[in-house]
């Protein structure tokens, strides 16, 4: 008959056991408790802590597995990590198991990976028997010494503190992002060296931007709104949308502004659909692109379907690779190669399309705001935005390292550059020790956002005639297309004047911003007036079609296609 302290014993295990589920260390933590103030025999501390770690390395290999043949559970498990850890298992599955033990965030995903991939169970289980023993043995050891020397010195008080340290720390690694840049660099470059590939498919770009019209006139390099957190600087818009939404009665009127597309172009909108809809009389003036479904299947598989849509549609390497639901740049790469493409197609969402699309081989790019009144015949180009992307000139002196952070403009953006931010890859030690040329202009990254340092300009002095008919054409053979953006890149600007020597790369409809406002020289105040003016001629536009007949979106569709952006966002490949 067992006795009531062993009873009491045995209830300390079960509960161990089970929070090694939840939490190894904390399960850890408290087994050293049990073991210092409740005299729980050491043997049973080990046993539960080990037999809950490997259930739970189990459990965890088992429903990557059975995810091959349940949708919802593949939707929910299967991420990004879990694709590319596949890339690093084939070589190094000893060493994988035994880093993601040590390593915040990485347990979860590899083990999953693990059964997703079909990694023999026999070898999987002998490794993580062995790394899991390891592991908590010399954990639950040193947390037992440290426990007795705690109830000993210090007193019942600093078990509460221990326990605050671990909950904090757990806390922290759920509200962050776990994939570090060391982690990537372990499993491997995303990409090859950034100024190889810009060097070698973008020679043309080392002393000025060809077509495009010189900076040197340009008094500031840095806007006053970029040096206000965007959380800060978009309340007035949003405050003044607020009011616009109850004076046209409807949070959602913008999405009636272009019915035809999804939130009428607002968020969350498929850029390859919207592309698609312009009639094929016009489609010469769009960037070739085809687009692809990722369907759950491993990312090898996707990779050889997408290999044979390339051929057929003719389109070759390089490519430039991004999301069909974007914003900002975000995910948007220049692919050199097949191997490369596989580790994109590996970081990205299941369940969701993405865009191959040829590189225009021109260094001037733009942004084309048009504008139609529903119920006029012709529309307007109301404002040309020059986006230079980010770059630093070297001196022969400097490294590329001190250039981007001694320089005004690129140094409110150094992070991204210098390989500090998981959603931008950045170039390594060896580039940024490299000493440029004098006079040599270094291209910094492949897109020219403004989140990433891109330089706008205001240049409607360019708009003429000849371009406003030409825009009014490709907008008006989108079935009611009435306000948005075309980001085009050009030749040089006298052939943009004239609408020739361009290729569309995207299309933006009702979340278009009026970007020329971020030119340096452009006031806050006039920022703002840009902004609010943009706003009143969307729901003004978004008014009258609702006035034809055409209903806005219900606000919680709304909400959801934005929250749904936002979401893939934070799981899309790091742009480049």
């Amino acid at each position: 008959m067992l006795t009531p302290e062993y009873l009491l014993w045995l209830e300390h295990c079960l509960v161990i056991f089970f929070m090694t589920f939840a939490h190894e260390d904390a399960a850890i933590i408290a087994a050293a408790f049990s073991t210092v103030e409740h005299q729980l025999p050491v043997w049973m501390a080990y046993v539960s802590v080990y037999l809950g770690v490997i259930a739970g390395d189990v459990l965890i290999y088992g429903l990557g597995h059975f995810a091959q043949k349940n949708r919802w559970l593949r939707s929910r498990i299967i991420g990004p990590k879990v694709e590319r850890i596949r890339l690093w298992l084939e070589n190094h599955l000893v060493r994988v198991l035994i880093l993601c033990r040590i390593t915040p965030g990485l347990l979860f995903p590899t083990f999953v990976a693990c059964g997703w991939f079909r990694i023999p169970f026999r070898r999987f289980a002998v490794v993580s028997i062995l790394a899991g023993a390891l592991y908590s043995s010399v954990v639950l050891t040193i947390v037992i010494v440290f426990g007795d020397l705690v109830l000993n010195r210090l007193g019942y008080w600093a078990w509460g503190a221990l326990a605050l340290i671990i909950v904090a720390f757990a806390l922290r690694n759920s509200f962050k992002s776990r994939w570090s840049k060391t982690t990537e660099k372990a499993m491997g470059d995303i990409p090859p060296s950034f100024l190889s590939v810009f060097k070698k498919y973008m020679p043309h770009l080392r002393h000025k931007f060809h077509g495009m019209p010189s900076l040197d006139d340009l008094k500031k390099f840095v806007s006053p709104a970029e040096h206000i957190p965007n959380s800060i600087l978009y309340i007035p818009v949003g405050l003044y949308y607020l009011y616009l939404g109850l004076r046209y009665r409807s949070l959602t009127l913008p999405s009636a502004s272009n019915p035809m597309i999804e939130t009428g172009g607002f968020m969350g909108e498929s850029k390859a659909s919207v592309m698609q809809l312009v009639r094929n009389d016009q489609q010469p003036w769009i960037a070739v692109f085809i687009s692809f479904h990722r369907n759950g299947v491993p990312a090898e598989a996707d990779l050889e379907n997408l290999l044979a849509i390339m051929k057929e549609k003719n389109l070759e390497f390089p490519v430039v690779a991004k999301p069909d639901i974007g914003w900002n740049g975000y995910g948007v790469r220049l692919v050199e190669d097949s191997s490369h493409l596989l580790k994109y197609i590996a970081g990205f969402p299941h369940e969701e399309k993405m865009i191959l699309q040829h590189p225009v081989p021109y260094d001037g790019e733009a942004g084309i705001f048009y504008v139609r009144i529903p119920g006029e015949p012709d529309g307007t180009v109301s404002s040309i935005t020059l986006r230079y992307f980010p770059f630093v000139t070297g001196d022969g002196r400097s490294t590329l390292r001190e250039l981007i952070q001694n320089d005004q403009r690129t140094s409110l953006r150094a992070h991204f550059y210098l390989g500090e931010r998981s959603e931008h890859v950045g170039f390594g030690k060896d580039d940024l020790d490299q000493v440029p040329r004098d006079g040599e202009l270094i291209r910094l990254s492949f897109i020219g956002s403004l989140r990433v340092g891109g330089l706008y300009r205001d240049a409607s002095h360019l708009i003429t005639p000849e371009l406003t008919r030409r825009f009014d054409a490709i907008a008006k053979s989108i079935p009611e297309f009435y306000f948005g953006r075309f980001d085009v890149r050009f030749e040089s600007t006298e052939l943009l004047m004239k609408g020739e020597g361009f290729s569309i790369i995207e299309i933006n409809g009702a979340g278009a911003e009026a970007i020329q406002a971020w030119d340096p020289n452009v006031p806050l105040f006039k920022l703002y007036h840009e902004f609010f003016k943009s706003y009143k001629l969307l729901f003004k536009i978004g008014d009258l079609n609702r006035k034809r007949g055409f209903k806005p979106m219900k606000l919680k569709d709304f909400i959801r296609a934005i929250r749904h952006q936002n979401r893939l966002i934070e799981q899309y490949p790091p742009a480049g």
